[in-house]
């Protein structure tokens, strides 16, 4: 048994579905502080894995609550000091954003009208930055039933002075006839160059696929699992059958309000260190052979 107000934490990040995934890192940042906080700065190792396990279980298709509470626990358990580590883990997840939009910035086609969906930090972040550079001409921001998170985003969008509208979902094939390119968060790329993000972006993504339209990712590498691909991932109930397998993952299989998107139908994933395609995420996530 943890600490009560760790318990606390824990079972806040477990019962947030409305955050996007960045923010959900800096809650699980905010919740291993309370957990060496509650040891006086000391924590033993074992009770800091603990709290990192907990923790990821609370959202098992983030993959940046994983690696942030995990990342820390390694860390404390190496010898560091914790409070150093907490701090620079702070100052990667708050530094990210920024780094991440200027990167979009590099690979953004011209000016031209966006359609995105859900709420996410970077893609706001992001979309803000093209608008600054007058790259974007419109932006449509999908609903995202049923949390309907697409309108927080459109709203932040407004304030920051871009052109949005908020259309229903059903409405993606019809507008990306006349769009520039799709442009999403993530909450995971998976080790195959994959992405698991919120329900109704492999829909967003195919329909772009069909129309010739690009496809762009923004995230943290923080998000970056190399625990898993499509096929193996928590959320897809595949079938054995490896043919059977493979149209479950077209078919977007869904892990609570997650589903993924393959590699294939992404262009490129930009991230606070650089730009990449798929392909190059699959070089970067998959284990090296041991001499």
């Amino acid at each position: 048994m943890l600490p009560p107000p760790v318990e606390n934490a824990i079972r806040a990040v477990a019962a947030d579905r409305t955050s996007g995934a960045s923010r959900l890192g800096r809650q699980t940042l905010d919740a291993m502080a309370l957990m060496i906080a509650q040891a006086n700065g000391h924590p033993n190792p074992a009770d800091l894995s603990e709290a990192a396990r907990r923790l990821s279980s609370a959202q098992p298709a983030m993959a940046i609550v994983h690696n942030v509470a995990h990342l820390v626990a390694r860390l404390v358990a190496e010898g560091q000091d914790p409070q150093l580590v907490l701090d620079g883990v702070r100052e990667e997840l708050d530094g990210a954003r920024e780094k991440i939009a200027r990167n979009f910035l590099k690979i953004a086609p011209d000016r031209g009208t966006i359609v995105t969906l859900s709420h996410s930090d970077n893609a706001l972040e992001a979309i803000k930055a093209a608008h600054a550079r007058g790259l974007v001409e419109r932006v449509f921001v999908l609903e995202s039933k049923p949390l309907l998170e697409g309108l927080a985003l459109a709203k932040a969008l407004s304030e920051a002075g871009v052109p949005t509208k908020t259309v229903p979902d059903d409405v993606s094939a019809r507008l990306l006839r006349d769009a520039t390119y799709v442009l999403v968060g993530a909450d995971s790329v998976l080790r195959d160059g994959s992405v698991v993000n919120k329900i109704g972006t492999y829909r967003l993504a195919s329909t772009a696929a069909n129309d010739h339209k690009p496809v762009y990712v923004v995230c943290e590498t923080l998000k970056f699992d190399a625990r898993y691909d499509a096929v193996t991932w928590p959320g897809s109930s595949l079938k054995k059958d490896e043919k059977q397998a493979e149209a479950s993952v077209l078919a977007g299989e869904r892990f609570r309000d997650f589903e993924v998107t393959p590699a294939q139908l992404v262009t490129m994933i930009a991230t606070e260190r650089g730009a990449y395609g798929p392909d190059t995420i699959r070089i970067m996530l998959t284990p090296r052979p041991k001499d």
